[in-house]
């Protein structure tokens, strides 16, 4: 979630059994997906190997200590009444459409 959110670095396995490493741009949501070019499946009859496709799943914790839960409201208190992307297009769409 604070990686998603914040950005930064993830290390991936591939299907070859190896590691490698994915940045994550801050603001990524669930459901994004990167490509890594080579990292795939072995052509048939070919030389090389395809694309692997990771998507991204942002988990929320569900079990938080006092000073995450603290970290938490502090957190939605200072984003009281902002939105996120989705629904600010949502919203301008909206707008948009009844011409307001």
């Amino acid at each position: 979630m604070t990686t998603a959110a914040l950005g930064g670095q993830v290390d991936v396995p591939t299907i070859s059994g190896e590691m490698t490493r994915v940045r994550v741009p801050d603001g990524t949501e669930s459901g994004k997906q990167f490509r890594l070019k080579g990292k795939g499946m072995p052509h048939l009859r070919g030389r090389g190997r395809g694309d692997a496709v990771y998507e991204v799943i942002v988990e929320v914790p569900t079990h938080l200590t006092a000073r995450q839960r603290e970290l938490l409201e502090e957190l939605r208190g200072t984003s009281e009444g902002e939105t996120g992307p989705r629904v600010s297009k949502f919203l301008e769409r909206m707008k948009h459409l009844f011409g307001s």
